[in-house]
Protein backbone atom coordinates (compact mmCIF):
# COMPACT_ATOMS: atom_id res chain seq x y z
CA UNK A 1 0.00 0.00 0.00
CA UNK A 2 2.59 2.29 1.29
CA UNK A 3 4.30 1.61 -2.18
CA UNK A 4 1.64 2.20 -4.22
CA UNK A 5 1.31 5.65 -2.70
CA UNK A 6 4.59 6.21 -2.94
CA UNK A 7 5.24 5.57 -6.73
CA UNK A 8 2.00 7.55 -7.07
CA UNK A 9 3.54 10.70 -5.29
CA UNK A 10 6.94 10.12 -7.33
CA UNK A 11 4.86 10.54 -10.53
CA UNK A 12 2.44 13.53 -9.19
CA UNK A 13 5.50 15.35 -8.00
CA UNK A 14 7.48 14.93 -11.34
CA UNK A 15 4.25 15.17 -13.52
CA UNK A 16 3.59 18.90 -11.94
CA UNK A 17 7.23 19.62 -12.04
CA UNK A 18 8.46 19.09 -15.44
CA UNK A 19 4.72 20.25 -16.72
CA UNK A 20 5.42 23.79 -17.23
CA UNK A 21 8.64 23.31 -19.16
CA UNK A 22 6.79 20.13 -21.32
CA UNK A 23 4.25 23.18 -22.07
CA UNK A 24 6.50 25.39 -22.99
CA UNK A 25 8.67 22.76 -25.57
CA UNK A 26 4.97 21.57 -27.15
CA UNK A 27 3.00 24.70 -26.88
CA UNK A 28 5.60 27.97 -26.66
CA UNK A 29 8.19 26.83 -29.00
CA UNK A 30 5.86 25.90 -31.96
CA UNK A 31 4.24 29.31 -31.51
CA UNK A 32 7.77 30.65 -31.54
CA UNK A 33 8.61 29.06 -34.97
CA UNK A 34 6.06 30.18 -36.25
CA UNK A 35 6.37 33.60 -35.24
CA UNK A 36 10.03 33.53 -36.71
CA UNK A 37 8.94 32.26 -40.04
CA UNK A 38 6.45 35.35 -41.12
CA UNK A 39 9.42 37.52 -39.56
CA UNK A 40 11.79 36.16 -41.90
CA UNK A 41 9.56 35.90 -44.82
CA UNK A 42 8.36 39.33 -44.30
CA UNK A 43 12.28 40.35 -44.13
CA UNK A 44 13.01 38.17 -47.46
CA UNK A 45 9.95 40.06 -49.35
CA UNK A 46 11.02 43.20 -47.91
CA UNK A 47 14.85 42.73 -49.39
CA UNK A 48 13.01 41.76 -52.86
CA UNK A 49 10.77 44.48 -53.10
CA UNK A 50 13.58 46.75 -52.74
CA UNK A 51 15.84 45.33 -55.24
CA UNK A 52 12.90 45.02 -57.67
CA UNK A 53 12.06 48.50 -57.64
CA UNK A 54 15.83 48.91 -57.59
CA UNK A 55 15.99 47.48 -61.00
CA UNK A 56 13.18 48.43 -62.46
CA UNK A 57 13.83 52.06 -61.72
CA UNK A 58 17.46 51.26 -63.41
CA UNK A 59 16.13 49.53 -66.66
CA UNK A 60 13.06 53.12 -66.78
CA UNK A 61 15.75 55.38 -66.81
CA UNK A 62 17.64 53.40 -69.63
CA UNK A 63 14.82 53.42 -71.66
CA UNK A 64 14.22 56.92 -70.88
CA UNK A 65 18.13 57.47 -72.01
CA UNK A 66 17.65 55.90 -75.31
CA UNK A 67 14.20 57.74 -75.88
CA UNK A 68 16.36 61.30 -74.94
CA UNK A 69 19.30 60.57 -76.92
CA UNK A 70 16.69 59.49 -80.02
CA UNK A 71 14.92 62.66 -80.02
CA UNK A 72 18.11 65.19 -80.61
CA UNK A 73 18.41 66.33 -83.68
CA UNK A 74 22.29 65.50 -84.02
CA UNK A 75 20.91 61.80 -84.03
CA UNK A 76 18.85 62.08 -86.43
CA UNK A 77 21.43 63.87 -88.98
CA UNK A 78 23.22 60.70 -88.24
CA UNK A 79 21.17 58.26 -89.73
CA UNK A 80 22.84 59.25 -93.46
CA UNK A 81 25.98 59.96 -91.73
CA UNK A 82 28.76 58.44 -93.51
CA UNK A 83 32.87 58.10 -92.33
CA UNK A 84 33.82 60.93 -94.92
CA UNK A 85 30.86 63.06 -93.73
CA UNK A 86 33.30 65.92 -91.59
CA UNK A 87 31.02 65.48 -88.47
CA UNK A 88 31.35 61.81 -88.00
CA UNK A 89 34.21 62.25 -86.29
CA UNK A 90 32.41 65.23 -83.76
CA UNK A 91 29.22 62.86 -83.79
CA UNK A 92 31.31 59.92 -82.89
CA UNK A 93 32.83 61.92 -80.08
CA UNK A 94 29.69 62.73 -78.37
CA UNK A 95 28.38 58.68 -78.27
CA UNK A 96 31.54 58.06 -76.87
CA UNK A 97 31.01 61.02 -73.96
CA UNK A 98 27.26 59.16 -73.36
CA UNK A 99 28.95 55.76 -72.86
CA UNK A 100 31.64 57.23 -70.06
CA UNK A 101 28.68 59.46 -68.26
CA UNK A 102 25.91 56.68 -68.44
CA UNK A 103 28.43 53.60 -68.27
CA UNK A 104 27.23 51.68 -71.57
CA UNK A 105 28.97 49.13 -73.45
CA UNK A 106 27.86 50.57 -76.99
CA UNK A 107 25.79 53.19 -78.98
CA UNK A 108 25.09 52.68 -82.41
CA UNK A 109 22.25 54.31 -84.71
CA UNK A 110 20.77 52.55 -87.50
CA UNK A 111 18.85 53.96 -90.78
CA UNK A 112 15.53 52.54 -91.69
CA UNK A 113 16.91 49.77 -93.57
CA UNK A 114 18.69 48.43 -90.77
CA UNK A 115 22.09 49.01 -91.37
CA UNK A 116 24.11 50.76 -88.85
CA UNK A 117 25.48 54.37 -90.27
CA UNK A 118 27.71 54.84 -86.61
CA UNK A 119 29.02 52.90 -83.73
CA UNK A 120 31.22 53.28 -80.47
CA UNK A 121 31.88 49.90 -81.91
CA UNK A 122 34.10 50.24 -85.21
CA UNK A 123 33.17 46.78 -86.08
CA UNK A 124 29.39 47.06 -85.95
CA UNK A 125 29.83 50.28 -88.63
CA UNK A 126 28.25 49.10 -91.79
CA UNK A 127 26.38 45.78 -90.86
CA UNK A 128 22.56 44.76 -91.09
CA UNK A 129 20.59 44.68 -88.07
CA UNK A 130 17.08 44.72 -89.94
CA UNK A 131 16.39 41.09 -88.59
CA UNK A 132 17.01 42.04 -85.23
CA UNK A 133 14.36 41.87 -82.57
CA UNK A 134 15.51 45.47 -81.23
CA UNK A 135 15.44 46.92 -84.56
CA UNK A 136 11.73 45.36 -85.68
CA UNK A 137 10.42 46.63 -82.80
CA UNK A 138 11.53 50.04 -82.38
CA UNK A 139 10.67 50.55 -86.02
CA UNK A 140 6.70 49.66 -84.76
CA UNK A 141 7.22 53.11 -82.60
CA UNK A 142 8.14 51.15 -79.12
CA UNK A 143 11.02 52.02 -76.79
CA UNK A 144 12.56 48.04 -76.27
CA UNK A 145 14.63 46.05 -74.11
CA UNK A 146 15.65 42.61 -75.12
CA UNK A 147 16.51 39.41 -73.22
CA UNK A 148 20.23 38.83 -71.77
CA UNK A 149 21.84 36.87 -74.81
CA UNK A 150 25.69 35.62 -75.68
CA UNK A 151 27.05 38.75 -78.06
CA UNK A 152 27.63 37.51 -81.39
CA UNK A 153 30.79 40.06 -81.45
CA UNK A 154 33.79 40.42 -78.86
CA UNK A 155 33.15 42.77 -76.08
CA UNK A 156 35.17 43.45 -73.10
CA UNK A 157 34.64 40.94 -70.53
CA UNK A 158 34.72 41.82 -66.40
CA UNK A 159 38.86 40.90 -66.63
CA UNK A 160 39.32 43.74 -69.09
CA UNK A 161 39.72 40.79 -72.14
CA UNK A 162 37.45 40.75 -75.22
CA UNK A 163 35.61 37.69 -75.98
CA UNK A 164 33.30 36.16 -78.12
CA UNK A 165 29.52 35.13 -76.31
CA UNK A 166 30.05 37.59 -73.75
CA UNK A 167 26.18 37.76 -71.74
CA UNK A 168 24.47 41.53 -73.39
CA UNK A 169 21.35 43.14 -74.17
CA UNK A 170 20.22 46.19 -75.66
CA UNK A 171 17.72 48.82 -74.95
CA UNK A 172 16.22 50.39 -78.35
CA UNK A 173 13.88 53.14 -79.62
CA UNK A 174 12.56 55.26 -82.71
CA UNK A 175 14.24 58.02 -84.15
CA UNK A 176 11.69 60.53 -85.57
CA UNK A 177 11.49 63.44 -87.30
CA UNK A 178 9.53 66.35 -86.76
CA UNK A 179 6.41 65.51 -88.43
CA UNK A 180 6.57 62.19 -86.04
CA UNK A 181 7.84 59.49 -89.08
CA UNK A 182 10.58 56.82 -87.81
CA UNK A 183 13.76 57.60 -89.97
CA UNK A 184 15.77 54.95 -87.43
CA UNK A 185 16.46 53.43 -84.09
CA UNK A 186 19.31 54.53 -81.57
CA UNK A 187 20.29 51.22 -79.84
CA UNK A 188 22.21 51.39 -76.44
CA UNK A 189 24.48 48.40 -75.57
CA UNK A 190 23.83 48.08 -72.00
CA UNK A 191 26.27 46.64 -69.38
CA UNK A 192 25.45 43.56 -67.53
CA UNK A 193 28.13 43.68 -64.90
CA UNK A 194 25.99 46.88 -63.51
CA UNK A 195 23.14 45.26 -63.24
CA UNK A 196 24.49 42.14 -61.63
CA UNK A 197 26.41 44.28 -59.11
CA UNK A 198 23.57 46.22 -58.08
CA UNK A 199 21.06 42.29 -57.45
CA UNK A 200 24.42 40.64 -55.50
CA UNK A 201 24.86 43.73 -53.36
CA UNK A 202 22.02 42.42 -51.47
CA UNK A 203 22.96 41.98 -47.81
CA UNK A 204 21.11 38.48 -46.34
CA UNK A 205 23.20 37.41 -43.51
CA UNK A 206 26.10 35.14 -44.72
CA UNK A 207 24.58 32.68 -47.09
CA UNK A 208 21.73 34.78 -48.26
CA UNK A 209 21.56 35.93 -51.91
CA UNK A 210 19.27 37.43 -54.90
CA UNK A 211 19.87 36.83 -58.34
CA UNK A 212 17.70 37.14 -61.80
CA UNK A 213 16.75 34.40 -63.75
CA UNK A 214 15.44 34.45 -67.72
CA UNK A 215 12.57 32.23 -68.93
CA UNK A 216 14.82 29.20 -69.48
CA UNK A 217 15.99 29.14 -65.63
CA UNK A 218 19.57 30.30 -66.42
CA UNK A 219 20.90 32.97 -64.04
CA UNK A 220 21.20 36.44 -66.38
CA UNK A 221 23.23 38.17 -63.31
CA UNK A 222 26.38 36.44 -61.19
CA UNK A 223 25.84 34.51 -58.29
CA UNK A 224 27.43 35.91 -54.47
CA UNK A 225 29.21 32.67 -54.66
CA UNK A 226 30.42 32.66 -58.32
CA UNK A 227 34.15 32.58 -57.08
CA UNK A 228 33.02 29.07 -55.12
CA UNK A 229 31.06 27.66 -58.05
CA UNK A 230 34.21 28.03 -60.41
CA UNK A 231 36.28 26.82 -58.35
CA UNK A 232 34.21 23.47 -57.88
CA UNK A 233 33.77 23.34 -61.30
CA UNK A 234 29.93 24.05 -61.54
CA UNK A 235 30.68 26.85 -64.22
CA UNK A 236 33.43 28.12 -66.30
CA UNK A 237 33.47 31.68 -66.38
CA UNK A 238 30.50 33.14 -65.44
CA UNK A 239 27.06 32.39 -63.74
CA UNK A 240 25.00 34.35 -66.21
CA UNK A 241 24.10 32.00 -68.93
CA UNK A 242 25.81 29.19 -68.11
CA UNK A 243 24.38 28.20 -64.55
CA UNK A 244 20.99 26.87 -65.23
CA UNK A 245 19.37 26.98 -61.64
CA UNK A 246 18.69 23.38 -61.38
CA UNK A 247 18.86 20.66 -58.42
CA UNK A 248 22.26 19.35 -58.15
CA UNK A 249 22.15 16.26 -60.32
CA UNK A 250 19.22 17.08 -62.19
CA UNK A 251 17.78 19.21 -64.92
CA UNK A 252 14.68 20.24 -62.78
CA UNK A 253 14.68 23.98 -62.20
CA UNK A 254 14.64 24.44 -58.31
CA UNK A 255 11.38 24.89 -57.04
CA UNK A 256 11.35 28.40 -56.57
CA UNK A 257 12.53 29.30 -60.11
CA UNK A 258 9.80 26.59 -61.42
CA UNK A 259 7.43 28.81 -59.86
CA UNK A 260 8.56 31.92 -60.50
CA UNK A 261 9.26 31.31 -64.45
CA UNK A 262 5.33 29.97 -64.52
CA UNK A 263 4.40 33.97 -63.16
CA UNK A 264 3.60 32.74 -59.85
CA UNK A 265 5.07 35.40 -57.16
CA UNK A 266 5.35 33.70 -53.67
CA UNK A 267 7.43 32.22 -51.07
CA UNK A 268 8.70 29.14 -49.16
CA UNK A 269 9.23 29.38 -45.17
CA UNK A 270 9.74 25.42 -45.23
CA UNK A 271 12.62 24.70 -47.36
CA UNK A 272 13.51 23.40 -50.88
CA UNK A 273 16.93 22.44 -52.45
CA UNK A 274 18.77 25.22 -54.50
CA UNK A 275 21.29 25.03 -57.06
CA UNK A 276 23.91 23.57 -54.61
CA UNK A 277 21.97 21.00 -52.98
CA UNK A 278 21.74 23.32 -49.59
CA UNK A 279 18.12 23.52 -48.39
CA UNK A 280 16.72 27.20 -48.80
CA UNK A 281 14.39 29.44 -47.67
CA UNK A 282 13.07 31.43 -50.63
CA UNK A 283 11.19 34.29 -52.21
CA UNK A 284 10.45 34.93 -55.87
CA UNK A 285 9.08 37.22 -57.98
CA UNK A 286 8.46 37.28 -61.51
CA UNK A 287 8.85 40.59 -63.58
CA UNK A 288 6.74 40.66 -66.99
CA UNK A 289 8.30 43.29 -68.34
CA UNK A 290 11.56 42.48 -69.18
CA UNK A 291 10.58 38.47 -68.74
CA UNK A 292 12.50 37.96 -65.57
CA UNK A 293 12.87 36.19 -63.02
CA UNK A 294 13.86 37.70 -59.10
CA UNK A 295 14.68 35.14 -56.46
CA UNK A 296 16.29 35.66 -52.61
CA UNK A 297 17.44 32.38 -50.94
CA UNK A 298 18.68 31.94 -47.50
CA UNK A 299 19.89 28.60 -46.07
CA UNK A 300 17.25 27.51 -43.88
CA UNK A 301 19.83 26.58 -41.27
CA UNK A 302 20.71 30.53 -40.90
CA UNK A 303 17.53 31.66 -41.28
CA UNK A 304 16.00 29.61 -38.53
CA UNK A 305 18.95 29.45 -36.22
CA UNK A 306 17.12 31.37 -33.56
CA UNK A 307 14.25 28.85 -33.23
CA UNK A 308 17.19 26.15 -33.69
CA UNK A 309 19.01 27.85 -30.77
CA UNK A 310 15.55 28.35 -28.79
CA UNK A 311 15.07 24.16 -29.48
CA UNK A 312 18.55 23.14 -28.31
CA UNK A 313 18.29 25.54 -25.01
CA UNK A 314 14.16 24.18 -24.04
CA UNK A 315 15.65 20.54 -24.55
CA UNK A 316 19.21 21.20 -22.30
CA UNK A 317 16.59 22.62 -19.83
CA UNK A 318 14.45 19.44 -19.62
CA UNK A 319 17.58 17.11 -19.80
CA UNK A 320 19.22 19.02 -16.68
CA UNK A 321 16.14 19.90 -14.45
CA UNK A 322 14.59 16.17 -15.28
CA UNK A 323 17.17 14.32 -13.26
CA UNK A 324 17.74 16.26 -10.02
CA UNK A 325 13.75 16.39 -10.11
CA UNK A 326 13.54 12.25 -10.65
CA UNK A 327 15.82 12.33 -7.14
CA UNK A 328 13.88 14.85 -5.20
CA UNK A 329 10.63 13.61 -6.29
CA UNK A 330 11.92 10.00 -5.22
CA UNK A 331 13.32 11.37 -1.75
CA UNK A 332 10.18 13.25 -0.86
CA UNK A 333 7.79 10.60 -1.87
CA UNK A 334 10.15 7.97 0.99
CA UNK A 335 9.50 10.80 3.57
CA UNK A 336 6.21 10.82 3.32
CA UNK A 337 5.46 7.43 3.00
CA UNK A 338 7.77 6.46 6.01
CA UNK A 339 6.18 8.94 8.07
CA UNK A 340 2.95 7.85 7.18
CA UNK A 341 4.79 4.47 7.94
CA UNK A 342 5.35 5.49 11.43
CA UNK A 343 1.96 7.33 11.84
CA UNK A 344 0.42 3.64 11.24
CA UNK A 345 2.58 1.89 13.74
CA UNK A 346 1.97 4.41 16.36
CA UNK A 347 -1.97 3.78 15.79
CA UNK A 348 -1.52 0.40 16.33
Amino acid sequence: MFISIRNRLIFLLIAFTLLPLVVLRIVAYPKMQSDVERELVRNLQGVESKQEDLIRTWMRERQKDARVIGDSPVILKSLKITKKDADYASILLYLNRLISEYGYKEIFLCNSNGLVTISTMEIMVGGDVSQKNYFTEATRGKTFVSEVHPADIPLINENGEKEMGVPTMFVSAPVKDESGIINGVIVLRLDINTLSDMVVKVELGTTGEAYLVNREGYMITESRFAETLREMGVVEKRCSLELKVVEPGTDVLTYGVAQCIAGTDGFDARGYKDYSGVTVLGVWRWMPDFNWGLITEIDKDEGYGVVYNLQYVVNAILLFLAFPIIIAAVLIARQLTTACALDEEKKK
